[in-house]
């Protein structure tokens, strides 16, 4: 278990060394997202890249004839030294521990909202702007809607959940009422 935190440490180290600014840490994350997620999701990519039968040459040349057009090469050269070191399964508590890495060094964010509505550019642009001045980060911004709040939003910065909800209210409301 020690050596896996070492070498969860070495290569989330790697792939933080990639990043300079705000927009390389988005392609990074978005790289390392999409691949954690197809590997979880896909029970044949899953498959592929645990299998003890299948040659880690053949899995290499997969990866980087699949890959090598979309993923930063730099990228792509660390994903192969963990298919060769066979540490892909650590994948994802890599890419979390370089997410906690990145945010702390580029004061980041991370802001998930979730609105009764779908929001227009405008209206996203103007709130991750206010969002940026509150928090006085950059915000690493997820939106998504949720027809079941009936009204106003839920932001979520970091750890701290703030909900203006309609439903949240009647809700709150309720409890009230009956004494809660």
């Amino acid at each position: 278990m020690k050596q896996n935190h070492k070498k969860i440490k070495l290569y989330s180290d790697s792939f933080s060394s990639l990043v300079t600014n705000f927009d390389e840490f988005g392609s990074i994350k978005n790289a390392l997202t999409v691949l954690v997620s197809v590997i979880k999701k896909d029970s044949t990519v899953n498959a592929f890249v645990r299998s003890k039968s299948t040659n880690v040459d053949k899995k290499i040349s997969v990866f980087q004839s699949a890959l090598g057009e979309v993923f930063d090469h730099r990228l792509l050269d660390i994903v192969t030294i963990m298919l060769e070191n066979d540490d892909i399964g650590l994948l994802e508590d890599v890419t979390n521990r370089f997410l906690s890495i990145i945010k702390n060094r580029l004061n980041i964010a991370h802001v998930e909202v979730v609105s009764s509505f779908d929001m227009d550019e405008e209206y996203q642009s103007n709130l991750l702007k206010q969002l940026k001045e509150a928090t006085n980060k950059e915000i690493d911004f997820n939106f998504s809607v949720d027809k079941d709040l009936i009204g106003g939003l839920k932001i979520k910065i970091d750890d701290t959940l703030f909900d203006s909800t309609l439903k949240t209210k009647l809700e709150n409301a309720k409890l009230k009422l009956i004494g809660v």
